[in-house]
């Protein structure tokens, strides 16, 4: 046993020095390499409660389709103009975090396409309990899942940008919701 181990030893040594090590440039140009399915994508929900979201997408191609994963964080768009306070002018009240899985049957990730979302949406709620005041509201946020699906198109610009128009429906905050984006 213990010169099994002594000659395994020996071999792992013998291989790991005459390993092949790829050069600094290799490295770099792997990485530039991979960077080329990385896209970034900027949307707006103009619908029910406007929010803006960003998102870092990623590109992979599948047996059949072509897939897209983006994870997207997102808040409200407008600030709350009946605020008569200008610290609660610009105060988030609805924001969350998903990850939206895209399935296109085009490889220039154009044309039709559905999808489905997995996160959560967190919303800002100070409601006092007492109808007639006596009592100090209790703000707080409160977590919901975000769990949709949905289909959309996207159009495909002439500097490689896309322009999508999707919609989802699912249990979430809002039932449903339209997003505008632009991916670069």
């Amino acid at each position: 046993m213990k010169s099994t181990l002594i000659i395994l030893l020996f071999l792992f040594i013998f291989l790991s020095l005459f390993a092949e090590e790829s050069t600094f440039q290799e490295k770099i140009e792997l990485a530039k390499k991979d960077w080329k399915n990385f896209k970034f994508e900027l949307y707006i929900s103009p619908v029910v409660v406007a929010d803006v979201g960003i998102g870092l997408s990623q590109r992979m191609k599948l047996k059949k389709v072509y897939q897209e994963g983006t994870l997207i964080l997102h808040a409200d768009l407008i600030p709350h103009v009946w605020e008569h306070d200008v610290n609660e002018f610009y105060k988030i009240y609805f924001w969350g975090a998903k990850y939206r899985n895209a399935y296109f049957k085009n490889a220039d990730y154009s044309g039709f396409n559905w999808f489905f979302n997995v996160g959560f949406e967190s919303i800002y709620i100070d409601f006092s309990l007492d109808p007639g005041g006596s009592s100090p509201s209790n703000p707080s946020w409160i977590v919901f899942p975000d769990l949709a699906i949905g289909c959309g198109y996207s159009w495909r610009l002439n500097n490689g940008h896309y322009f999508r128009i999707s919609a989802d429906v699912g249990l979430k905050i809002l039932i449903s919701n339209l997003y505008i984006s632009f991916v670069w």
